[in-house]
């Protein structure tokens, strides 16, 4: 009986452990990213996907609610070859999305970055990002709106009108005659993202 109790306690006791495990993750989890509002979370993954790239916004997230964080906890608790992460933070650095300060460390005797979230950049860098891509979207509307477009049966190449004209009206790629395009549904969905972007 004893040997039946010890082991039932046994049980119990690994249950115990499984579970303070289970809440150890989760309490490590919510420190590594704090919550945020989606729109909010939505306009900085956007802002460092454009200016930097998707790898980059990790990093970013990691920062949110956090001072002066060292580069080698950064890289620690991403799972980030240390490398990988200065150079990523440096981008960052350079479209003004981090900040950093240098300390040197009186142990080792070299200098330690510490990293913290400019979030103030992030509404002007939105901003921007919005105006060049209305920018690029009229130019291109303007563009599809004014000339005529050729194409082959293969799609190959599409070309305006002076362009398929230097060419006979052949695809250079495959030899296949090149015919007008009807470019409607283009500049319908192009004139559809200008308004989705001035709304």
């Amino acid at each position: 009986m004893k040997k039946s109790k010890t082991k039932n306690r046994t049980k119990k006791e690994v249950r115990k452990t499984n579970k303070k495990t289970e809440l150890d993750e989760k309490v490590d989890k919510s420190i590594k990213f704090q919550k945020i509002p989606n729109e909010k979370k939505e306009k900085i993954e956007e802002v460092v996907r454009e200016l930097v790239g998707e790898e980059a916004i990790p990093i970013v997230l990691y920062l949110i609610g956090k001072t002066k964080v060292s580069e080698f906890i950064i890289a620690n608790d991403l799972n980030l070859e240390i490398h990988k992460a200065r150079n990523l933070m440096y981008k960052l650095f350079e479209q003004n999305i981090l900040t950093f300060i240098r300390k040197k460390d009186k142990i080792k005797g070299w200098y330690i970055c510490y990293w913290d979230f400019n979030e103030k950049s992030i509404p002007f860098l939105y901003e921007k990002i919005k105006q060049n891509k209305l920018k690029r979207l009229k130019e291109r509307l303007e563009k599809e709106s004014s000339s005529t477009f050729y194409l082959c049966k293969n799609a190959c190449t599409r070309m305006d009108f002076e362009k398929a004209m230097e060419f006979n009206f052949k695809c250079p790629e495959c030899g296949e005659l090149m015919n007008e395009q009807n470019n409607q549904r283009t500049i319908e969905f192009l004139q559809q993202r200008i308004k989705e972007l001035t709304s």
